[in-house]
């Protein structure tokens, strides 16, 4: 504290924008408040519009059942709402809202506007501004309710100054809307960009939503969850093929609400153990029924966290369920300590391998790789010293064992090479020589919309490093060259990887710029991968590479 002011209690207006901070603190908090609003209504139908990624404008559109007239205003006091009467409903909560909270602090840092009207009765229309009421009377609209955010953050410009670029903003919405349409299935939600149509998902059951949120790659290599005792857990669940670098395909629902749960994702972790490298992320959508007793979604006034009464049993439960279904499958393969290539040895033939002819946890590149990028005149067969470790052989298909005056030396293959490739890459880029190789047929990509949100704010990165992109229609690109090093790998998976690596935030590589994060993306998604045999001779290569 500064000066002898003394203890006072805050004007309402100061208190409602501070407590707006906790509710609302970018565009996609609004979004998530009102389109939850729309479910506890019981919209069949809901639309989200925006412009300026939900800056300058948002607008959610439901078919529920409506405000009645005397109650719009109710609707913007705080600590106001239909959904608990007392605090033992706190226990038993059904709703996604319960707080009464959302719509009084989107108000106080925006414009307002919501136009609602019950069955068989009148519209009505209120309008909000900055925490103050401007108008209430008679409107026009179908049964439901229209909500209108203008100017998010006008009277707060410190809180604008935070907000992320357009395109992160609006992927922050995107994956909002998908985490409600995991939870309500049956309701159809359509998400409206600057006019353009960025998502459309049809009431459908809920393992075909979870497909379609996950994406048609990981969709193609998954496989369905079901368990009623002793807790109720359906699912869908990734193939380890369809590991990812991060957990941005993870999605929990508890008692149909989306939820962030560590306690979750170690389990879902623990299942996957010894079925995909360490590096790697399960994809997967887990949803569970639990007593309302049993859960605390009082936790965060955004409602995204909750607690268990039971974690420990809870734990145990997910991770031998995600794990007794991922058993059943034939796809499921287990990398054994055992299974090495060593002096005088052959790596795996092809009867090792799963049955869609790929390394067992990824589409790895082949391994003549390394020899093509550089090739020792060794003899294959024989010892090899570079430069003065002594290749021994492999081990587990994951390390590459040498010894080095009489000390043993474990080099992991994938962290080797991707070192290796980002170097070549970052030297090449800084060159302008060499960087881009031109494909033969030029391929014609169908983009996600995160995807098609983020790729203009990564188009001078994607060119610096050698990816040529060009439109093909309003959410279509046609790829025409891909960065020379990696010329050897499928050039869709490859580009389709780095856009997702770059799609979140920076999570480890914070700081680096754009253009060395995507060769981070590059050189991860080219190396050579745990599972994948080397030879003698393309370990050797790859030691000397390092240097």
């Amino acid at each position: 504290m500064t000066g002898n002011q003394g203890i006072q209690v805050l004007p309402p207006s100061a208190a409602e924008r501070i407590a707006a901070g906790e509710v609302v603190d970018r565009p996609g908090s609004v979004v998530k408040e009102l389109v939850e609003n729309s479910l506890d209504a019981g919209a069949r139908r809901i639309t989200v519009e925006l412009v300026g990624a939900g800056r300058r404008l948002i607008r959610v559109t439901d078919d529920g059942e409506g405000i009645a007239a005397s109650e719009l205003p109710l609707a913007f006091q705080r600590f106001a709402t239909s959904k608990i009467r007392a605090a033992e409903d706190l226990q038993r909560i059904h709703t996604y809202g319960f707080r009464g909270e959302a719509l009084p602090s989107v108000a106080a840092v925006s414009r307002v506007e919501m136009v609602s009207r019950v069955r068989d009765g009148e519209a009505s229309g209120i309008t909000i501004e900055g925490g103050t009421q401007k108008s209430l009377g008679p409107a026009s609209g179908p049964v439901g309710t229209t909500v209108t955010v203008e100017n998010l953050f006008f009277n707060t410009p410190a809180r604008r100054r935070f907000l992320k670029s357009p395109a992160r903003e609006a992927a922050v919405i995107i994956e909002a809307i998908e985490a409600l349409a995991l939870a309500a299935p049956d309701v159809a939600f359509r998400l409206i960009d600057e006019g353009r149509e960025i998502l459309w998902y049809p009431a459908e059951p809920f393992a075909d939503r979870a497909r379609r949120v996950l994406g048609p790659r990981v969709a193609a290599h998954t496989l369905e969850l079901s368990a009623r005792a002793p807790v109720d857990l359906e699912g869908i669940l990734g193939t380890p093929q369809a590991a990812q670098l991060r957990r941005t395909h993870q999605r929990f629902l508890v008692n149909r609400r989306p939820v962030r749960s560590p306690l979750l994702a170690r389990a879902l972790t623990e299942a996957y153990h010894t079925l995909i490298p360490d590096d790697r992320h399960p994809a997967a959508v887990l949803a569970l029924r639990l007593p309302p007793q049993e859960v605390d979604a009082n936790v965060h006034p955004r409602k995204v966290e909750v607690r268990f009464v039971d974690e420990r049993r809870l734990f145990d439960v997910v991770t031998r369920e995600v794990r007794r279904a991922l058993l059943r499958v034939p796809l499921v393969h287990v990398v054994s300590g055992a299974r090495t290539a060593g002096l005088g040895d052959v790596p795996a033939g092809p009867e090792e391998r799963p049955a869609d002819g790929r390394s067992p946890a990824h589409d790895a590149p082949a391994a003549g790789l390394l020899l093509a990028l550089s090739t020792p005149d060794a003899p294959p067969r024989a010892p090899v010293r570079w430069p003065s470790i002594r290749v021994i052989g492999q081990l587990a298909l994951t390390y590459i064992i040498g010894e080095a005056r009489g000390d043993l030396i474990l080099i992991d293959q994938h962290a080797a090479h991707e070192r290796v490739l980002f170097e070549r890459l970052m030297a090449r880029r800084a060159g302008e020589a060499g960087v881009a190789q031109g494909l033969v047929a030029p391929v014609v990509l169908d983009l996600a919309p995160g995807e098609a949100e983020v790729l203009p704010e990564l188009s001078p990165a994607l060119r610096a490093i050698g990816f040529e992109v060009e439109p093909f229609g309003p959410a279509t690109v046609r790829l025409t060259a891909v960065p020379a090093i990696a010329a050897g790998r499928g050039p869709e998976a490859l580009f389709r990887a780095c856009l997702h690596d770059l799609e979140g935030d920076d999570g480890p590589h914070a700081g680096r710029s754009l253009e060395e994060r995507l060769a981070i993306a590059t050189a991860c998604h080219t190396a050579v991968r745990a599972g994948d045999p080397l030879d003698l001779v393309e370990m050797a290569a790859l030691i000397e590479a390092l240097g």
